[in-house]
């Protein structure tokens, strides 16, 4: 019996793998595998093999949230080994919290490493087909690891897939469903605002997934060198896309994989530690994929992010965006720089209309905050 039950790394998803087509089961063997399922058990799955998954959840905070992530988890379709990495809470509640949960882990940090760090150092932990990442102020439907890891397909070049997090005040509306570009890689989430109806019409690719509801494969994950350290938070998922197209992958949207997200839970929205970190990433990622090499594009970054940040003088009454840029700007001089993507930007929709998008979610998040 001993023989014939595969360990791990040893399924039937490497056998195909190696070219075996057909396995022989005699009637003992058989016999004998039915007999050590436990009665009452049923299969989850009838289709084909799933993906192996490992969940990465890095958190700062820990609290309710996570506990309200970790119970969406426990229930998914697809059970899947969960890391959670404490990037250091103040509270030290992180480990006896995962604890409850026997699927979890907890990878302990003695200080905050950022999520790029934290999600690196958990995917170098893994031997699974596909990391899929999840932000801890999310509760996923059931179905999400299973819909989200299925919808990567290494072979055709997908190896990135987008969740859907849809706003948790508002589960009708789409917060996100990826990530949309302009030609001065402006991020923005793609088809943010629009109701749940619109996944159902879309068949652009989104150019990649918002890290906070992501799918990769972990050898091509691996293979361009995880995400960039360099980006504390924000913007490594943008950069990570980028390097994944350049190799010649390609994002899928998974519409199925729903889960619930409050938008900016961990820094806040409009607040001035995400304000410097959201401009430190953008200058960063100007520099290293050579942005400003073309001066039409330099005009346009320009106009966009004066506006930009003359918004959050306006609204949140800081100019840490200003020095964010700069001091990523300056942080870029130190790595090797990119060509300008245009192959990758080549036949991918560009972001349109983004100021004034952007300017309404943040009126609408502002609203929210106000008692």
């Amino acid at each position: 019996m001993q023989d014939l039950v595969a360990t791990s790394g040893e399924g039937p998803r490497e056998l195909c793998r190696e070219g075996v087509t057909e396995v022989v089961v005699d009637d003992d063997a058989q016999a004998a595998i039915m007999a050590a399922v436990p009665r009452g058990y049923i299969a989850p799955h009838t289709g084909p093999m799933p993906p192996r998954a490992m969940v990465i959840v890095p958190t700062h905070l820990g609290g309710p949230r996570l506990a309200r992530l970790l119970e969406s988890l426990e229930v998914q379709t697809m059970p899947a080994r969960t890391i959670v990495v404490d990037n250091a809470a103040p509270d030290g509640s992180v480990a006896p919290l995962v604890a409850r949960y026997e699927f979890a882990e907890c990878l302990h940090l003695e200080r905050n490493e950022g999520f790029a760090r934290a999600v690196n150092l958990a995917a170098s932990a893994s031997n699974d087909d596909a990391l899929v990442l999840v932000n801890d102020d999310c509760i996923c439907e059931p179905s999400f690891v299973e819909k989200i890891a299925a919808a990567l397909d290494p072979a055709a070049g997908v190896v990135m897939t987008a969740g859907v997090l849809v706003d948790a005040f508002h589960p009708e509306t789409i917060d996100t469903a990826g990530i949309e570009l302009d030609e001065t890689l402006l991020g923005f989430d793609y088809l943010n605002g629009a109701p749940i109806s619109a996944l159902a019409l879309s068949t652009t690719e989104p150019i990649g997934p918002c890290a906070g509801a992501a799918a990769f494969d972990r050898t091509a994950f691996a293979e361009v060198g995880g995400f960039d350290e360099n980006l504390f938070a924000y913007w490594e998922d943008v950069d990570l896309a980028l390097r994944l197209r350049r190799a010649g992958g390609r994002c899928l949207l998974a519409g199925d994989a729903r889960a619930a997200h409050v938008h900016s839970a961990t820094l806040g929205s409009g607040s001035a530690r995400k304000n410097y970190l959201m401009g430190f990433g953008r200058g960063y990622v100007l520099r290293k994929w050579s942005v400003l090499g073309s001066p039409t594009r330099t005009l346009r970054v320009f106009a966009s992010d004066s506006a930009i940040c003359a918004g959050q003088l306006a609204l949140d009454r800081t100019l840490a965006g200003v020095r964010g840029r700069r001091d990523g700007f300056a942080a870029a001089g130190n790595v090797p720089r990119e060509r300008y993507p245009d192959d990758v930007l080549a036949g991918t929709p560009l972001s349109s209309g983004r100021l004034v998008r952007r300017l309404n979610r943040r009126i609408r998040l502002r609203k929210r905050q106000q008692p």
